[in-house]
C-alpha cells in the first residue's frame, strides 16, 4: 500500500488489487460485501494510525476512487478545536471543496471503536512449519500476549494481540523477535476466522511451550 501525505490533516492511500488479494480479499467482496469492505478499510487505517502520519482521534471523511489498478482512498481528519462549534463546519467545508465528499464518517461511534481497537492492536505472522514457532513461543511466553494459531491453505498464521502492551520499547522488542523467525502477513484475523482452521484459538504461546518445550 502506498501512502502519501497531502497536508497536515489529509492522507492519500493507494492499494492495488493484488495487494487486496494478498490481504485475503477479492474484488467482489470489497464491492458487494459491506462487512468485508469495512474490514479492509480498518486494516488500511491501522497502518496509518501512527505518530509518523497522524492519530485518528475524532471524525474523519473518506473518499474512494476506483481504477483498473486498484483503489485510491483519501482520508481527512476533521480539525476540531474544543470550544469552537464552528470548527467542524469550517473543516467540513474545506474538505468538501477539496474532494467533493458530502458526508462525514466517524469511526469512533458505537461498536466501530471496538472493531478498530482490535485491528489496531492485532498483528499476523505467517510460517510454513509448526517447528518455526517453537523458539518464538519460548521467547515471548513471558510477555503474557493473547495469541492464537490458524492454518489457511498451505501456511500457518499466528495472530498476536498487543492490547495491554503500552510501552513502545517493549512492543518493538516483541516485533523484533517475531521478525527474526516469522514473516509479517497482511492477512486479517477476520479472514483467518472465517476461512482458516483454528488450531489454538487462545494461549497459543503457552500451549506450544507446554507441549513442545
Amino acid at each position: 500500500m502506498d501512502i502519501e501525505r497531502v497536508n497536515e490533516n489529509t492522507i492519500k492511500l493507494f492499494i492495488t488489487y493484488r495487494d487486496i488479494e494478498d490481504r485475503g480479499y477479492t474484488r467482489e467482496e470489497i464491492w458487494y460485501n459491506r462487512a468485508k469492505g469495512e474490514e479492509l478499510f480498518w486494516d488500511m487505517i491501522g497502518e496509518i494510525n501512527t505518530e509518523e502520519y497522524f492519530d485518528l482521534d475524532g471524525p474523519i471523511w473518506i473518499h474512494v476512487n476506483a481504477s483498473e489498478q486498484g483503489l485510491e482512498v483519501i482520508v481527512t481528519r476533521a480539525n476540531v478545536n474544543d470550544g469552537d462549534p464552528g470548527a467542524l463546519f469550517s473543516s467540513f467545508e474545506e474538505h468538501e471543496a477539496a474532494i467533493g465528499q458530502k458526508e462525514p464518517f466517524n469511526p469512533f461511534e458505537d461498536d466501530d471503536v471496538l472493531n478498530y481497537e482490535g485491528i489496531k492492536n492485532m498483528s499476523i505472522y505467517k510460517f510454513k512449519d509448526i517447528d518455526e514457532i517453537v523458539p518464538v513461543a519460548n521467547r515471548l511466553v513471558d510477555y503474557g500476549l493473547n495469541s492464537s494459531l490458524y492454518k489457511y491453505e498451505n501456511d500457518y498464521y499466528v495472530a498476536i494481540d498487543f492490547t495491554g502492551i503500552n510501552d513502545s520499547a517493549t512492543r518493538q522488542n516483541i516485533r523484533s523477535i517475531l521478525d527474526e523467525y516469522l514473516t509479517s502477513s497482511k492477512m486479517t484475523i477476520y479472514r483467518l476466522k472465517e476461512y482458516g482452521t483454528a488450531i489454538m484459538e487462545e494461549d497459543c504461546f503457552e500451549t506450544i511451550v507446554h507441549y513442545f518445550d
